[in-house]
């Protein structure tokens, strides 16, 4: 599998003789663990690889020697090289996932991250060619020449590892994210003696982790947060991050942390895992009892455990049927039979059906990784890790999914891809749906109330029709109209520098949400209050606001420090009452829409008296402007 032509780079490393080239075999070299890699590789080098690949490479460039001068070919067999690759060596079909997990090795390109003011990019291949021989189970493989200065006799510039710390992360950023710390390490450590901080750029690292979220939100959860999670306790380094810039509400810098952990600690943790791997293994040996096959301890391989808080490999999208088996433990189904009725638990069923069917399958646009929608499984998993698995986020979504959206669904012409989107959304937005608990004063037997006379006299009234200076019953037309209505009288580069990250994602939810008030028709509630596809109830309640504040950006402020995410939904979801989270959300964003001089009045008071700005829980807006 040679490279073409035109990614190799201009000035290609010469041939080498068969002479001059080491062999390394498995059975000779495949113990070792430690990674000698150059920081050019580690740092500007762009690559797709999955989680599984990522480590075979490891594993491989863990059999260079130090003392080897070129790099080898390296020998094993297709059992061994399946055991790297963490693929089960005793199915039948073992020389098809030979060829295909070499093929998707020789195919990924790596190139440089293009350097600012340069033209010049580097192509190339991490094989320069493979040979299985099916005969005698023999696999060859010979790296390209282009990666020689960066993995052989390296005396500068380079970072060393040991690829067991890597083992047990599941996320193949987690594994990017600890080798550009490894790299990083020794910078961080000089800039801190010196009392600056090592900033990495955003764009820089999507680039580096290969992560094309466009969003920083979901950069922080499924990158940042995730590695977080998979590095510290569990590595010879601490990670850590704050913002450390932003361009309006775009955060394009951050400031790292990369701690070395005490040299015993981190020995012991070597340790454990090591012991915890080869017993999975022996595990594994005698449950398939494979006879003469040898199950060797030494080959440490990442095996997946079925419980409800791991999460799920991108392979299960290919096979529906096992896939909805494992969501199904995930959802922990027999203690949701326990709490939901019939009708909502045939709608989980319908959905966990739909989500099997539909992992497997990407659009044009849609990134697949071993047989998986990415984007499906990163939005499934990120539920999975953050909640524990996913029994709570059924619960919360199975009556509405029961009542309404499956019943939409069958009206349509193409119903899985209808119901799949749903899900997805509600995957993303899992916040608002995980089970924790209603507050007393937000619970159906006391309403937020729909006259509120007392705050109505805090503002100047006017009889004057809405001008183009106010909010009119046109700008409901559509929710689009009504967004760009609601951020024309909101100030959102003056919230981007007041607010936290956690203010600022909250802020997104809460526009959406007070889109959707502007333009409610609920029968009986609504009644009398439509102009068109306006509410004028909750229309008029933010012209007020715009009228005494010349906008609407006091009222959102205070709803974002009141809901703020890094403490508002985590204190939600650790309330054992809560039916919701969606109708505590709701219902908050509803109050405070219908009494906004409430609101923004006890925000400013706690800004002046220096206190905490996150309402106290059970917090009544209304009892607050009674008794300032």
């Amino acid at each position: 599998m040679a490279t073409n032509d035109s990614q190799i780079p201009e000035n290609p490393q010469p041939e080498v003789s068969d002479k001059m080239v080491p062999v390394a075999t498995f059975s000779g070299r495949g113990g070792q663990t430690i990674v000698r890699k150059s920081n050019d590789l580690i740092q500007n080098a762009m690559y797709s690889l999955t989680l599984s690949q990522q480590k075979l490479m490891l594993h491989i460039f863990a059999m260079i020697k130090p003392s080897d001068t070129e790099l080898p070919r390296y020998e094993m067999s297709i059992y061994e090289f399946l055991k790297l690759c963490g693929v089960d060596p005793h199915n039948g079909s073992m020389y098809k996932q030979v060829k295909k997990n070499i093929e998707d090795i020789a195919n990924a390109k790596v190139q440089w991250i293009r350097l600012a003011g340069t033209q010049k990019i580097t192509m190339f291949r991490w094989l320069s060619s493979a040979t299985i021989d099916e005969g005698t189970g023999k696999i060859v493989l010979t790296l390209d020449q282009s990666l020689k200065p960066h993995l052989i006799q390296l005396k500068e510039f380079y970072t060393t590892m040991n690829i067991t710390y890597t083992l047990p992360m599941k996320s193949q950023y987690s594994l990017k994210i600890y080798e550009l710390c490894k790299s990083y390490q020794n910078l961080y450590l000089s800039k801190k003696q010196k009392g600056e901080p090592l900033v990495w750029n955003i764009d820089t690292l999507k680039k580096q982790v290969d992560c094309n979220a466009a969003n920083w939100a979901h950069v922080r959860r499924t990158v940042l947060d995730k590695a977080k999670s998979e590095i510290n306790g569990h590595t010879d380094i601490f990670f850590d991050y704050e913002v450390y810039e932003k361009d309006r509400q775009r955060v394009i810098a951050i400031a790292v942390t990369i701690e070395p952990v005490d040299e015993q600690v981190a020995d012991n943790k070597l340790e454990e895992i090591t012991k915890s791997m080869s017993k999975k293994m022996r595990k594994r040996k005698m449950e398939m009892d494979y006879g003469t096959l040898d199950d060797d301890p030494d080959v440490l391989t990442l095996e997946y455990v079925s419980v409800p808080e791991t999460t799920i490999p991108y392979s299960y999208g290919a096979t529906p049927e096992l896939l909805a088996r494992e969501i199904e433990v995930k959802a922990e189904i027999e203690k949701l039979a326990k709490t939901l009725t019939p009708d909502e638990m045939a709608a989980v069923h319908t959905m966990i059906d739909t989500m099997a069917k539909m992992a497997g399958k990407g659009g044009a646009n849609d990134k697949m990784i071993d047989g998986g929608n990415a984007l499906f499984f990163q939005t499934m998993n990120n539920v999975i890790d953050n909640c524990g698995g996913l029994r709570r986020w059924f619960e919360g979504v199975a009556n509405r999914y029961a009542m309404r959206v499956i019943p939409t669904a069958r009206t349509k012409n193409a119903p899985l891809p209808y119901l799949y989107k749903a899900i997805m959304d509600d995957l993303e937005n899992y916040r608002i749906y995980v089970v924790g608990g209603v507050p007393e004063e937000l619970t159906e037997e006391t309403p937020p109330p729909e006259k509120p006379d007392i705050v109505e006299a805090d503002f100047v009234e006017t009889t004057a029709e809405p001008a183009r200076d106010m909010l009119n019953y046109t700008d409901a037309e559509t929710k689009k109209s009504m967004l760009a209505a609601l951020n024309r009288y909101t100030d959102l580069d003056e919230l981007s520098v007041k607010l936290t990250t956690g203010q600022m994602e909250a802020l997104d939810d809460i526009l959406q949400m007070t889109a959707y008030f502007c333009r409610r028709n609920v029968k009986g509630k609504d009644d009398g209050m439509m102009d068109g596809k306006a509410n004028m109830q909750f229309i008029g309640a933010l012209n007020k606001v715009i009228g005494r504040y010349g906008g609407l950006t006091p009222l959102f402020e205070a709803m974002a420090v009141m809901m703020d995410y890094d403490t508002y939904w985590k204190e939600l979801m650790k309330n054992p009452r809560i039916k919701n989270p969606k109708l505590v959300f709701q219902a908050e964003v509803e109050k405070a829409l219908l009494m906004p001089a409430a609101v923004i009045a006890e925000h400013n008071a706690r800004k002046e008296k220096g206190g905490s700005q996150t309402p106290k829980k059970g917090f009544s807006w209304l009892d607050e402007f009674e008794n300032p």
